[in-house]
């Protein structure tokens, strides 16, 4: 009798066994243990605020979706939070909406989700399989003032590159210091770059690449060349794609973002301005400037961040003030992407323009 007892009792913990090691369903009296990091995952994080469409949301730790046992918040954009107990969100109403969620007293990092009213469609994409061998512009930053003697000269250096470099891949962007034309978004910019002589040509964002004035404009359009060509050879891992909409005070920025290598990724939209008639000192009292910085869609030079999902692709969309411009029609947009370099620091990836009422398409090699 005592081999059958033993065999039973086998039999009995092996059940046990077998019990104890089968499927958990997620819920909250499973008693298994959850292994992996904890996060809340949001579908997308920019829907049209027109009541249907919707982002999903899920308490997931490690593979495991956890939502039932989690505590989800959510705070609109009147700043009041609420418990949020759907697995889905929708709107009519504009702006951020911030969720966040608590598990056994850990909290998630948390995640916003902007809602806008007729967002510009974006344009076709031509090889939407494709997410490496992108076209490669480049940055070109002058940094002056109209009380600098000395930055006609670089404007003549850059007005000689772009006659002999009708086709160039750079976009021109005057950031200015201590003028009517200066504000926050070029302070920014030339705080970033450590801006403490004029002129100065900054390439990508990148302080190892400046270039000071001289006074013989075709000598500096040859180095100008030079500092371009060598951002450009590096290539790019971004594309961007732009739509925009032109809504009298303010515009509606539409940017989408791919890569197929790129784990922290940052995106601005810059608005430019052309035609601006003011004095400059070493030039004429009526001298026209271009392509000024006006205003930035983040508070910081290099922008904020654009999440990426399992396909390299993001999206951002932005409602930009323009109330402070002297005039739309002279206006267009410069968008680009940042990455970290080797030290860490952020520089441009790749760039593009769009009009105001436009798209720019990805690009491709």
């Amino acid at each position: 009798m005592k081999p059958a007892y033993i065999f039973k009792t086998l039999a009995v913990c092996f059940l046990m066994a077998v019990t104890a090691c089968s499927g958990n369903d997620g819920g909250e009296d499973s008693g298994a243990v959850v292994e992996g990091d904890l996060a809340l995952s949001i579908s997308k994080t920019v829907i049209e605020a027109n009541g249907t469409d919707a982002v999903t949301v899920a308490v997931m730790k490690g593979e495991t979706d956890i939502t039932s046992q989690s505590k989800v918040y959510m705070e609109d954009p009147s700043g009041n939070t609420s418990s949020f107990k759907e697995t889905s969100f929708s709107t009519t109403t504009e702006g951020d909406y911030v969720f966040y969620a608590y598990y056994e007293g850990v909290k998630t990092e948390n995640i916003t989700v902007r809602a806008f009213k007729n967002i510009p469609s974006l344009p076709a994409d031509s090889k939407p399989e494709q997410n490496t061998g992108f076209a490669k512009r480049v940055l070109a930053v002058q940094h002056t003032g109209t009380w600098c003697s000395n930055c006609p000269y670089m404007k003549k250096g850059i007005d000689a590159y772009v006659k002999a470099n009708p086709d160039n891949c750079a976009v021109f962007v005057a950031s200015h210091n201590g003028d009517t034309m200066a504000g926050d978004a070029s302070n920014t910019v030339n705080s970033y770059l450590t801006v403490n002589y004029y002129p100065l040509l900054s390439v990508d964002l990148n302080t190892s690449n400046t270039l000071q004035a001289l006074n013989d404009a075709d000598l500096l359009a040859e180095q100008i060349a030079g500092r371009i060509n060598q951002a450009k050879s590096s290539g790019c891992k971004t594309a961007i794609s732009v739509a925009s909409e032109n809504a009298g005070s303010s515009v509606v920025v539409n940017v989408k973002v791919k890569s197929a290598n790129v784990d922290n990724c940052r995106i601005a939209v810059w608005l430019l301005e052309d035609g601006i008639v003011a004095e400059q000192n070493g030039g004429s009292v009526n001298e026209v400037h271009n392509n000024v910085l006006w205003a930035s869609s983040s508070a910081v030079a290099y922008g904020d961040r654009i999440q990426l999902d399992a396909d390299g692709a993001g999206q951002n969309v932005y409602r930009m003030d323009v109330s402070n411009v002297h005039d739309l029609s002279n206006c267009r947009l410069v968008v680009f992407t940042a990455v970290p370099n080797a030290s860490g620091r952020f520089v441009v990836d790749n760039v593009v323009t769009c009009p105001l009422d436009g798209q720019t398409a990805f690009e491709y090699e």
